[in-house]
């Protein structure tokens, strides 16, 4: 083993000497022929190694390309999503602006805090308080409908309830008026949890889908006309007095932003008129629309057809114009040959009573009268 290990030292101290000369060569070596040398080199032993390095180099260039176009996608994601949330951010202040305008005074404008530490979507927490004028057991609101309800009031936080709380209740009746319940959380397994019920609904009264429910007043909490839900069908239970309607809740809870708090003196005025009118004022700009668009389209085709009839009438007469004068007369219909004979008729009837109306001046007789020469 000390031979190997001493012969092994030797080989080593050799290259070593070896590579210290060669270096010193190609320091003292010419330009001209270090660059040959390096070329030589570069082709034969040390190709492999040039090879590798290329790669290793379109790899890397790669990568990071690939790296610079995923961060560049991310932030084109980021950048979208931010523009969205802001044209839904503005929409929704717009229309609690509307709110706002209409319902004139006696609110409270809030924002949702978020809650940390707690998994249940039916509570939430505003930031004003009693400081600012809100009351317990207010009816809280958006442009869409009925949120919830207050629940305890501190001089600057509010806690309250939204409508999927197992505690909520609210009386609700048909838009129309002609069916009344109680409007409750549906406490339904996966998406039906984000469901109400109306239940309580006399047997004899009948709610197509589609129909609007909204508060009916009883009750003091909430005044009449708040939108609560959309009726989507009846569902089947115990009861059979009575009917249950499954609703589709008017604001959700991922889209509560900034609400407003109802005061008692507010809810004692009504708000029965706050978004019907809105409902009303929608469909009778879309009705408006769409009796312009069809008087419209009725002057349109008016005035086609009279182009056409126009345009049919000259290709008429022209062609029965070019029709008589190409027919020569021995071969022209009979009609042709009798409004030409009554043409001559009518011709000789004018001549003749030329004739006769023309004074009769009698024949001279005699020589001619001659001529005065000047």
């Amino acid at each position: 083993m000390a031979r190997s290990v001493r012969g092994g030292g030797r080989l080593d101290t050799g290259l070593l000497v070896t590579c210290l000369l060669l270096s010193v060569v190609c320091v003292v070596m010419p330009q001209r022929f270090r660059d040959s040398v390096s070329a030589a080199l570069r082709q034969t032993v040390l190709f492999p190694l040039v090879v590798l390095e290329g790669k290793a180099t379109g790899v890397r260039a790669t990568i990071s390309a690939r790296d610079e176009l995923l961060a560049t996608r991310a932030q084109a994601i980021t950048d979208t999503l931010s523009l969205r949330a802001v044209t839904d951010e503005n929409t929704t202040l717009r229309r609690l602006l509307g709110l706002s305008a209409r319902l004139g005074d006696g609110f409270v404008v809030a924002e949702v805090l978020p809650r940390r530490g707690t998994n249940e979507d039916f509570r939430m927490t505003l930031s004003v308080g009693s400081r600012a004028g809100v009351e317990a057991f207010a009816p809280i609101v958006t442009a869409d409908g009925l949120v919830g309800m207050t629940e305890r009031v501190d001089s600057n936080t509010t806690f309250a309830i939204t409508w999927a709380s197992p505690d909520f209740r609210v009386s609700g009746m048909s838009e129309t008026g002609s069916a009344f319940g109680i409007v409750q959380a549906h406490l339904g397994a996966g998406a039906e949890r984000l469901l109400l019920e109306l239940r309580g609904v006399p047997f004899r009264e009948k709610l197509d889908s589609g129909e609007v429910v909204v508060s009916s007043g009883l009750g003091g909490t909430y005044p009449r006309g708040i939108p609560v839900g959309r009726v989507i069908g009846e569902i089947t239970t115990t009861e059979k007095w009575a009917r249950t309607y499954l609703l589709t809740p008017s604001v959700l809870p991922a889209g509560i932003g900034p609400v407003i708090v109802l005061r008692s003196a507010r809810g004692l005025r009504g708000v029965n008129t706050i978004w019907t009118n809105v409902a009303s004022a929608d469909s009778a700009a879309r009705a408006i629309a769409a009796a312009g668009d069809s008087v419209a389209r009725l002057s349109a085709m008016a005035e086609l057809a009279a182009r056409r009839s126009a345009v049919d009438s000259a290709v008429t007469d022209s062609l029965l114009r070019d029709r008589l004068l190409s027919t020569p007369p021995t071969v022209r219909s009979p009609m042709t040959r009798v409004d030409s004979a009554r043409a001559d008729s009518v011709r000789r009837a004018r001549l003749d009573s030329m004739r006769r109306q023309a004074p009769s001046v009698p024949p001279r007789t005699g020589p001619p009268p001659a001529l005065e020469l000047r």
